[in-house]
């Protein structure tokens, strides 16, 4: 199993009790052994912003924090959908809903689906004044307001249906709920990952038409008179 498959992730909108409480899931996880990857902390000087949470989509455990200010934001939006587009979101992703994000109504769900058709009718109006061949790299932030309007009803609608507990229950427990969840996501891992690797090495052995041993064309195994065979046409060598 590779480093990066045991990478444990975190995708949270920076600031206030937002960063406080992914403060404290770090402290309380790396006293148990598992190390998270945050940008604040992983994401050297001059790093790639996108790259970074490209990788937090491809993560195969990704610890979400999610707040008004992280449905509302651009970056956070794409780690989500980045999240749900590398399949199996429900198994990959460790949720905590902190009080003011809005997901359990669904008038409030409705609002953030306006605010996002609103940042991209403000952006489309803002492309009309331009001339086409000024706009690069424009049109990929029209890209992700679209992507970000077409998904965040169907992905909160799936977040406020998993049992996140609230973050005080998990602040109670010093994390012990997270904790366990993403062990034992680990050990399925690492144990999914090393039954394929015997299946592989098991399958990379060349067998001979009698059950033998197979190297390149030289074939080395046995007949029912328990003889020899070696050689290309099964001769038998006393």
């Amino acid at each position: 199993m590779s480093n990066y498959e045991q990478t444990v992730f975190i995708s949270y909108a920076w600031g206030g009790e937002r960063e406080e409480i992914v403060d404290q899931i770090d402290k309380a996880l790396q006293k148990r052994g598992i190390k998270i990857t945050r940008d604040k902390r992983d994401l050297e000087y001059k790093g790639s912003i996108k790259e970074f949470m490209e990788r937090i989509g491809q993560g195969s455990s990704v610890i979400v924090v999610i707040s008004d200010k992280y449905l509302r934001s651009p970056n956070c939006m794409f780690e989500l959908i980045e999240i749900a587009e590398n399949k199996r979101f429900h198994d990959r992703i460790f949720p905590i809903v902190l009080a003011d994000a809005n997901i359990y109504d669904p008038v409030k769900r409705i609002e953030y689906v306006k605010y996002w058709e609103g940042k991209r009718s403000e952006l489309a109006e803002a492309m009309k004044s331009l001339d086409p061949a000024n706009l690069h790299g424009i049109r990929d932030d029209m890209d992700l307001y679209d992507r970000i309007r077409d998904n965040i009803s169907g992905l909160s609608s799936v977040l406020k249906d998993m049992n996140a507990l609230t973050p005080e229950m998990h602040k109670d427990s010093d994390f012990e709920v997270l904790y366990n969840a993403i062990d034992k996501r680990m050990k399925k891992k690492t144990a999914a990952s090393t039954a394929k690797g015997q299946k592989s090495s098991k399958a990379d052995k060349p067998k001979s038409a009698d059950g033998g041993v197979s190297v390149n064309k030289i074939e080395i195994g046995g007949n029912v008179d328990g003889k020899i065979i070696i050689g290309n046409n099964n001769r038998i060598n006393d």
